[in-house]
């Protein structure tokens, strides 16, 4: 918006300069022709006979001066109003151009406001759908917990069951069965009612 702003004022500084450089040179010119229309009219009184009454050529000035002035007020209205019509065309031109710019900038935002709201309904809806996997992890981490928990139980009391089961297995001897330890004297060779070996009787009778 401030840029449109600015172009504005330049168009219209534009447009002042251009009526003051017309104006001037209108106004040169019509000096020009007056010098040249006096210089001619000078010229012809000169030839005309000298015998004519100064009212007359008193009255004559005052009629051409009012021509003039009605003239130039005329030529002033008609440049006013052709200014006037030139500024209007410009003016109209620049809030066309104004109108089509903010058109575009609006419908610019338009579009960028309906892609932001497209983006938060995908972002929502994404989210949606990873909370309701989540909730599904969660769940399926619990049941697994639950059987962990469950599986462990089970080694348990199937260790348990081992430990029965070995003491169970283990016979029953009694004190009377067991086998006693032999006390090994001097010069006696028999163990456990065996002879001794061949080396140790050759030992013995030597």
């Amino acid at each position: 918006m401030k840029e449109l702003k600015k172009k504005k004022k330049e168009l219209k500084r534009k447009k002042k300069t251009k009526k003051k450089n017309e104006k001037e040179k209108k106004l040169r010119k019509r000096r020009e022709e007056k010098k040249k229309g006096k210089i001619r009219k000078g010229n012809r009184r000169r030839k005309r006979k000298r015998g004519r009454v100064e009212v007359k050529t008193e009255e004559k000035k005052d009629t051409k001066k009012i021509e003039k002035e009605e003239t130039v007020e005329i030529e002033d209205a008609s440049d006013a109003e052709t200014e006037n019509l030139e500024l209007s065309e410009e003016e109209k031109e620049t809030e066309a151009k104004l109108e089509k710019e903010s058109e575009l900038l609006s419908a610019q935002r338009s579009s960028e406001a309906r892609m932001g709201r497209m983006e938060k309904e995908l972002i929502e809806e994404h989210n949606k759908e990873l909370d309701e996997v989540i909730k599904q992890s969660k769940a399926v981490i619990e049941h697994n917990q639950s059987l962990i928990e469950s599986l462990e139980r089970m080694k348990n009391i199937n260790e348990t069951m081992l430990v029965t089961l070995k003491v169970k297995g283990t016979p029953y001897t009694p004190a009377s069965e067991k086998p006693k330890k032999v006390k090994h004297t001097t010069g006696e060779h028999r163990v456990h009612g065996r002879e001794p070996p061949l080396h140790c009787t050759l030992l013995l009778s030597a």
